[in-house]
């Protein structure tokens, strides 16, 4: 919809509108004098401070603070934005709002977006009859009901059931005269690869339906019943579903997590769903990919307090440290709970209940300890496992922009890890990623005197970098490796920064996206390309170059190791300096 209203349209569904009776659907009312009390849908609130006046049509907590008009109050409680509040009110009154006229490209786009959420709509519609209703849905309603949940929880997020057949939902959409070129772009239905036709993406499967930000269907996933592979199948990304911006359970939980002050974070469908059915509602569940930082700044627009809740093997311990630097970013308060090593979410809710959850949770440990602690229990707390330790806290740290908090935190990791905090601080420096390629483009500019046409001279380092490049997949094994810190050519070193920079914070080397953010600094960009390009050294060799470069950066760690230990020797006399040189010893 267009972001423009008329004036006289938005005094007129301002007029229409009834805030008592708008807010009621989401707050129990009381009549107290000329007002409407009950308790605060945005903050924990145990006595009532919530006031509305009919007369005023306004609201306000004497609590926390919030007030405003009915437009105000559903962009608070329902995420939405000013255009999206007008929008859901003249729809309820049915006034109409006139658009400006749209370019053909615009009216196209929009118009195939309202087609896609139709099928997808229709599917869901389905998938939901068949999981209540068809023959074939009987193990999954059985298996369901073995993992505790309700008809009211399976209606509520309106779980569906796919028959174990190529052409089920195919034959239901022509009876119903709908799209299969476009149920296809919803990622319903797949084209065959041979012959003609499609065939259900879907099949023997649960349906979760996944919900955009205004309620709408945009996209499902499938949890099959059985041993085959893949176990989870989520829908392709298509113009109505963007991955890295939905976060299942998100639309339907963001009034219980405003409640709470507190949400959680888990990472699958059935873990929220078995949280929902103990009515611990203030859940978000990941979608089978990484935490992005659009997703967190979406949960930030419902509170500022998270527990992230992933699985304790190495895949979970991960996604939880790929996640941290966002919250920190966007200054949230982030904690990580750990389960008992053999529980999920799910299996630890029915067996103790709401309340031995909620009281774990409240133990939960802030974001930046995990990550201590995981690094110290993963590397060692011997020199170079701190070292290590302090490259995976870095990156929380640096993400940090409240200078305050930052210096807070950094005070308590030189505690934790066992550095002198001016130490900690020259590497923070060195590495502070808010700036990366801001800083990178200061030293470039002609005013710098920094020349990088040449070929870099050292070819160590040269063929490292330019081995990184054309082999992406090997950047996790180099990032604990110190390499900003002993890089002696300096363009080769920032352009380490650049890349390091981008694969921690999309887990990936995307060359183009590398190529894009070096736009400011053409040498760097020009530096990448030719050393991308110039793959001959590596052909047929990639194991043994591997294999060599890593023992070379293992010889370059070292020496900062040493040094790292020489600091340490000379810090007060409360320092181990026996246990310090014989750790200097095991190094030389």
């Amino acid at each position: 919809m267009s972001s423009y209203i008329p004036e006289d349209v938005l005094r007129s569904v301002l007029e229409a509108s009834d805030i008592r009776q708008v807010i009621g659907e989401y707050v129990s009312l009381k009549k107290r004098g000329r007002n409407w009390i009950g308790l605060c849908p945005f903050h924990p609130d145990k006595d009532p401070s919530f006031s509305v006046s009919e007369e005023k049509q306004k609201f306000y907590c004497f609590g926390c603070g919030e007030g405003g008009d009915v437009f105000k109050f559903l962009m608070k409680m329902q995420g939405m934005s000013f255009v999206e509040a007008v929008k859901a009110l003249a729809d309820r009154y049915g006034i109409i709002i006139p658009e400006r006229p749209r370019s053909s490209r615009d009216q196209k786009h929009r118009l195939e977006a309202e087609e896609l959420v139709s099928l997808n709509l229709a599917a869901a519609g389905f998938y939901h009859q068949n999981l209540l209703h068809s023959s074939g849905a009987g193990d999954a309603r059985a298996y369901l009901e073995g993992r505790g949940l309700k008809s009211g929880i399976i209606s509520r997020f309106r779980l569906g059931w796919a028959d174990d057949r190529w052409d089920g939902l195919i034959n239901y959409l022509k009876t119903e005269g709908l799209s299969l070129d476009k149920a296809e772009k919803a990622g319903l239905i797949v084209s065959r690869k041979s012959g003609k036709g499609h065939y259900d993406r879907f099949r023997g499967r649960i349906i979760f339906p996944i919900l955009g930000r205004s309620g709408k269907v945009v996209a499902f996933g499938g949890r099959i019943l059985g041993d085959g592979q893949p176990k989870y199948l989520n829908s392709p990304e298509t113009p109505v579903y963007n991955k890295s911006k939905v976060l299942y359970g998100l639309f339907q939980n963001k009034g219980a997590i405003r409640r709470a002050g507190r949400g959680y974070v888990v990472e699958g469908y059935m873990d929220l769903l078995a949280l929902a059915q103990s009515d611990i509602d203030q859940v978000v569940a990941t979608l089978g990919t990484a935490l992005t930082e659009d997703h967190v700044r979406r949960l930030k627009g419902l509170c500022r307090d998270w527990i992230l809740v992933f699985d304790g093997d190495a895949a979970g311990v991960k996604a939880a440290l790929r996640a941290l630097p966002f919250f920190y970013k966007l200054d949230l308060r982030v904690r990580v709970l750990n389960l008992p090593a053999e529980d999920d979410p799910d299996s630890f809710v029915r067996r103790e209940g709401r309340k031995a959850w909620e009281s774990l949770a409240d133990t939960a440990g802030s974001g930046l300890d995990f990550a201590i602690q995981q690094g110290l229990l993963s590397y060692g707390k011997d020199p170079e496992g701190k070292f290590r330790t302090l490259e995976d806290v870095l990156l929380i740290l640096q993400s940090v922009n409240d200078p305050v908090r930052k210096s807070l935190l950094a005070g308590h990791v030189a505690q934790k890890v066992g550095i002198r905090e001016e130490i900690l601080w020259e590497r923070l420096n060195v590495r502070n990623s808010s700036t990366v390629v801001p800083n990178i483009r200061k030293r470039y500019e002609p005013s710098a005197g920094v020349k990088t046409r040449e070929c870099p001279g050292n070819r160590a380092e040269a063929k490292l970098i330019g081995f990184l490049l054309g082999h992406p997949q090997y950047m996790e094994s180099f990032l604990d490796a110190g390499l900003d810190l002993w890089l002696e050519v300096p363009s080769l070193r920032d352009l380490w920064m650049a890349m390091s920079h981008l694969y921690s914070m999309s887990g990936d080397l995307n060359l183009s996206e590398l190529y894009n953010q070096l736009e400011p600094v053409p040498e760097l960009k020009a530096l990448a390309m030719r050393l991308s390009a110039d793959l001959s050294p590596f052909k047929d060799r990639e194991q043994e170059m591997l294999s060599g470069l890593k023992r070379y950066c293992e010889g370059r760690r070292n020496k900062v190791l040493r040094w790292h230990v020489l600091e340490q020797i000379k810090a007060p006399a409360e320092a181990d300096d026996e246990g310090l040189l014989r750790q200097l010893l095991q190094l030389r």
